[in-house]
């Protein structure tokens, strides 16, 4: 099991130091432009986040959601390795493969923050159900 935000970290260093050796700027800058309804998804999700962070911020969280901040690598590497063989075929080879890290990078966020979310509202909807039982 690894710290989901340590992968995410460890990710994002691999990602960005293998597109600046293979690819020019502005192939990077083209990547990453192509991802910008991922990236105001995410910006979505993360208002989201910190709102149920502030309002949450003195309470005891449950985890309805079990390991939430924690993940298999293993089962992780499995999944990566699945997809880099399918997108290895579909995507004309290793450059192809390679730029949708950036994409399965911005996924992984996503999914961090979406899982958090859902545990979050979870929460807060178990206080506000306290609240007018009392």
């Amino acid at each position: 099991m690894i710290n989901s935000k340590l992968l995410l970290f460890i990710t994002f260093i691999i990602v960005a130091i293998t597109y600046y050796m293979l690819f020019s700027i502005s192939l990077i800058l083209t990547i990453i432009k192509e991802e910008y309804i991922t990236m105001l998804i995410i910006f979505l999700m993360m208002v989201i986040y910190f709102y149920f962070r502030y309002k949450l911020k003195d309470k005891l969280l449950y985890e309805f959601i079990p390991n939430i901040n924690y993940v298999s690598l293993k089962s992780s590497i499995l999944f990566f390795l699945i997809f880099e063989v399918v997108d290895y075929y579909s995507e004309d080879g290793l450059i192809g493969m390679i730029k949708l890290w950036f994409a399965y990078w911005l996924y992984g966020v996503l999914a961090y923050f979406l899982t958090h979310n859902i545990n979050f509202y979870k929460n807060y909807k178990a206080y506000q159900n306290s609240k007018t039982e009392i």
